[in-house]
């Protein structure tokens, strides 16, 4: 039977369960070597972004403003901080953690895109930027945040730009492997994150902060590890739910 070239174009341009794999396991070989894990800093910075820009736009969303935003530690074992005022509280506290999950769900579909990935990267860019100028600069004239304010819209507007440039001057597959990668670092800083959310919901690390789940704990009164083994268990099912779609589900000729 004779293949329609396009079609047969389409697949080959679609991502392999290997390559995911590959760069799933690499990425949990690697995360903790010393010059690696120095390297995914700013990885890492992207994912606390994307988990406070879910706090805030769901805040704005919700009716609600967001007085300030910050993507780097407070020393006090916040990786960044959302200031919201009004807005509902109950959806927006669990905006973070999901937010990212989902965000890393979207990116492993869009991913299958070769051209749709450059477009994926520009617009989550230009997000980015709009959230470092409009949401970040507020930690500024909060007391205490100067140098937080700072830090954080200069990473924001530097982690933005580059995703805009890599979106416009990338060749598609490098926008796609580009994106695959991001996907990747996205779900598993997503679920580590919610691993140390679980610990230290269950009195398992020795830190005395606030968190997402002790917020919803204080709002609902249904525990803290509760909310977080919930979230958890949201994003794995996410997760998988999105692998098996892109990767193992059946093409029906």
């Amino acid at each position: 039977m004779t293949e329609i070239p396009h079609l047969t174009e389409k697949r080959s341009t679609k991502p392999s369960l290997g390559l995911f794999i590959f760069l799933t396991v690499a990425s949990l070989l690697l995360w903790n070597a010393p010059v690696v894990s120095w390297m995914l800093g700013p990885i890492k910075t992207f994912v606390t972004t994307l988990h406070e820009l879910g706090h805030a736009f769901v805040c704005i969303a919700t009716g609600g403003t967001v007085n300030a935003l910050t993507i780097v530690s407070d020393t006090q074992g916040h990786a960044g901080l959302t200031m919201c005022k009004g807005g509902m509280p109950f959806f927006y506290t669990q905006a973070g953690y999901l937010g990212t999950a989902l965000m890393g769900c979207l990116f492993i579909f869009l991913g299958q895109f070769p051209r749709m990935a450059k477009l994926v990267l520009s617009c989550v860019g230009f997000v980015i930027v709009f959230g470092s100028i409009f949401f970040m600069g507020g930690a500024i004239f909060n007391q205490g945040q100067v140098m937080q304010g700072m830090l954080s819209i200069s990473w924001g507007l530097a982690i933005g730009a580059s995703l805009v440039w890599a979106g416009w001057k990338l060749e598609p597959s490098l926008a796609q492997l580009l994106l695959l990668f991001l996907a990747v670092q996205t779900a598993l800083n997503a679920l580590t994150d919610l691993g140390d959310l679980v610990l230290l919901s269950l009195g398992l690390i020795p830190v005395e902060s606030f968190s997402d789940a002790t917020r919803m704990a204080d709002m609902t009164y249904i525990p803290a590890a509760i909310w977080s083994i919930a979230w958890g268990a949201v994003s794995l099912v996410m997760l998988g739910g999105t692998i098996w779609w892109c990767y193992l589900k059946k093409t029906v000729h």
